[in-house]
């Protein structure tokens, strides 16, 4: 988690961020070779709002 507050309308914000790796042939993808490595990171960034 790296963050919380309010928003505007009074809403409840909670942010988080996530970072993982994840290995393509564990997955059964082998396609685009040559263009995308076995390993792929992923890093995402969420927002949620909790209406009251």
């Amino acid at each position: 988690m790296t963050g919380s507050g309010r928003d505007p309308q009074g809403g409840h914000l909670a942010a988080f961020t996530g970072r993982t790796v994840i290995d393509r042939h564990d997955r059964g993808v082998s396609g685009a070779r040559g263009m995308v490595g076995r390993k792929v990171t992923l890093e995402f960034d969420v927002t949620a709002v909790r209406r009251s």
